[in-house]
């Protein structure tokens, strides 16, 4: 329901007016913006369309022929409904009136003696004003909830509470047309209004806040337009621009008319994202520094899971309840963090980020392509960094999480994969993801391993770490040295005192086997 406007369904249902319905019975959802007495004999030059034009026929033709091209014409102009006073002029409404107001879909309502036209009149705007009021109220609700969102995860929560606030689509765009965020997910791909604004569809922008629009429309050079697609879609744009520095533009897309407090959300929602861009870098930091903090309790199991859960949907995560982990490692962490931060807020998304035993860990977005997130952010890198992600767990179960990411860089770093090797990938990974399994293996490694790594804290060796190449590379020297950057006498001697501690016979697959499963338990962090 527009908040410019009363549904012709409202008023007929105001039975103290005693109206009567007598033509137009399948249009009742018209949309009333103005209730008029005009007695000319053509009204049309002073209408605009929307109205309730009241009449009680005092300069009606008196020919049948006059009077079906008086209701036509009023049709033709884009009145939402005709008014036929009774009593006076004429005792009934002419059966011509009503006959030309059935054919052309014209409602047509009969207003008896006993209700004066002021009355129709003050009805419709008295509940004009009331859904103004209505709307700003409304308006005055949802924008602090915006803000909020705005301050707690930034531009891609702002358009799914603008998108949830007016039961819409919302698309954040850069300043080139690519895609920033989206509520619901994929809303740019599916709908061909906003693909046609996008790839250059006639440009006919409105002034700011209007409604208005052709077949297509682009902002050019004005702050907001409108626009009506062939699949019964509008679609708004808002300019998300401070001074002369634009950021891009949101597109609202629906299926009904839009309304006054459609725009003013839409201009606030523009008017955060704004604001976010141009947020000082300390204070982009500071909420960075904020978000790895809450990682680092998430990680270490110190946030419950429906704080967490919270936490990350007002932080605009699409599915709060299902959380990857992704680990960069070989590279400086904080140089990794920045570089995914950077992508992330291209994206419209905030960084979840800290850096843990050498490590850039992330926190992952289900709706977040890894692959494309790392080729991105780590293209300016060097050394190039091995990346690993988790699957999908619960907020509850980031400690393991993580330990999956961690696992899956590392194999990543051994294969000298140039992509991301998901933990899903990994030969075991279903005895890690079952409870009873999972505590044997560990239990196991504990017993296998601990030599090793109690050896590597007191002489920082990197046995663990070398014994890992050289299973995952199938005892290759070759490969495994490479895979840890060292030459292979180097590794040759590390396996030998791995033999001496264990003691071991790498020799045997059985052995072998033991111990890679031993090691996919082991923590990395």
């Amino acid at each position: 329901m527009s908040d410019t406007s009363v549904p012709l369904r409202w008023l007929l249902g105001q039975h103290d007016l005693g109206l009567r319905l007598l033509a137009g019975r399948d249009d009742l959802d018209r949309e009333v913006s103005w209730a008029h007495s005009i007695e000319l004999a053509d009204p049309t030059p002073w209408l605009g369309g929307g109205e309730l034009l009241l009449t009680t026929g005092l300069r009606l033709p008196e020919d049948d022929a006059g009077r079906s091209a008086y209701v036509r014409r009023l049709a033709d102009t884009g009145v939402a409904a005709l008014g036929f006073g009774t009593g006076l002029s004429h005792p009934r409404v002419p059966p011509a009136v009503v006959q030309a107001a059935e054919e052309c879909g014209l409602p047509l309502l009969e207003v008896p003696l006993p209700t004066p036209f002021v009355a129709v009149t003050k009805a419709v705007m008295e509940r004009l004003a009331e859904l103004q009021y209505e709307g700003v109220s409304r308006a005055s609700r949802i924008q602090p909830r915006m803000t909020r969102a705005a301050l707690r995860g930034g531009p891609q929560a702002v358009v799914r509470e603008l998108a949830v606030s007016t039961r819409s689509s919302v698309v954040l765009l850069d300043d080139a047309g690519a895609v920033r965020a989206s509520h619901p997910a994929g809303t740019a791909s599916a709908d061909t209004a906003v693909a046609a604004l996008l790839h250059g569809a006639p440009s006919a922008p409105s002034a700011p806040g209007d409604a208005c629009g052709g077949s297509g429309a682009r902002l050019g050079d004005a702050a907001s337009a409108a626009v009506s697609s062939g699949r019964h879609r509008v679609v708004a744009l808002q300019r998300v621009q401070v001074g002369a520095r634009a950021h891009g533009q949101v597109a609202l897309v629906t299926d009904r008319p839009l309304t006054a407090v459609d725009h003013l959300l839409l201009g606030h929602a523009a008017s955060l994202i704004a604001l976010e861009a141009e947020k000082p870098l300390r204070l982009r930091e500071e909420q960075n520094r904020v978000n790895a903090m809450f990682l680092r309790m998430l990680l270490d199991g110190s946030v419950a899971a429906p704080a967490a859960r919270d936490h990350l949907g007002e932080a605009g995560f699409s599915a709060p309840e299902r959380l990857r982990v992704l680990v960069l490692r070989g590279t400086g962490p904080q140089r990794a963090l920045a570089a995914l931060g950077q992508a992330l807020a291209e994206r419209g998304l905030l960084r979840f980020g800290l850096a843990r035993a050498g490590c850039a860990v992330l926190l992952l977005d289900t709706g977040v392509d890894a692959a494309a997130l790392v080729a991105e952010a780590a293209s300016g890198l060097r050394p190039r960094p091995w990346a690993g992600v988790s699957a999908e767990h619960g907020p509850a179960e980031a400690p393991t999480a993580l330990r999956e990411a961690m696992t899956a860089a590392e194999a990543a770093q051994a294969r000298q994969c140039s992509g991301v090797v998901a933990f899903a990938e990994l030969a075991g990974h279903e005895l890690l993801a079952e409870p009873h399994t999972r505590a044997v293996l560990q239990r196991l490694a504990a017993d296998r391993l601990a030599p090793l790594a109690d050896h590597d804290a007191r002489q920082g060796t990197e046995l663990v770490a070398s014994l890992r190449a050289f299973l995952e590379n199938h005892g290759q020297w070759e490969a495994a040295s490479t895979a840890l950057g060292v030459h292979r006498h180097t590794l040759r001697a590390r396996v030998e005192r791995v033999q001496l501690l264990l003691p071991a016979d790498l020799e045997s697959a059985h052995v072998r086997a033991e111990l890679l499963l031993a090691l996919s338990a082991w923590p990395t962090q």
